[in-house]
């Protein structure tokens, strides 16, 4: 990470679907403010409530992110909905648990591991191979 970013903007893939891109954009925008935060709350002056409300923003935009791609995939009959569809619910499911358990015990290194280390593991893998598959399918099935 460098020290503006947990996922530098210009470095996401682009993919064939704009709606898809437009998404991954989105979610990277909000990530690196709620990095922001994080890294202003480790120096000693957590804003909690701003925190939290990126968070919950977060989980939110999560959910419309991934229903948007499962309805997508669903409706272009994608072979491989069922194995990308359940990677969302697991992925959701763990940054569900990653922001309560910092809204419980407040740990901010723990929720700094799961925002500057694992989600961004994941997300660039993610869109450089399955939404990469993905939008190229729905692609040629005329989704734009």
């Amino acid at each position: 990470m460098s020290d503006h970013y947990v996922v530098d903007p210009t470095k996401i893939p682009p993919i064939a679907v704009a709606s898809m891109d437009a998404k991954h954009h989105e979610e990277v925008e909000l990530v690196n403010q709620i990095g922001r935060l994080i890294k202003t709350g480790q120096s000693g002056e957590l804003d909690s409530k701003a925190l939290h409300t990126k968070l919950d923003e977060w989980i939110e935009h999560t959910r419309r992110h991934f229903a948007h791609e499962n309805r997508l995939m669903k409706e272009a009959d994608f072979a491989a909905y069922g194995v990308h569809s359940h990677e969302h619910t697991l992925v959701l499911a763990r940054l569900e648990l990653a922001c309560k358990a910092w809204q419980t015990t407040g740990d901010i290194d723990a929720l700094a591991n799961y925002v500057f280390v694992h989600w961004p593991e994941w997300f660039q893998g993610h869109v450089a191979s399955m939404d990469t598959m993905t939008a190229a399918y729905l692609s040629r099935a005329g989704v734009k």
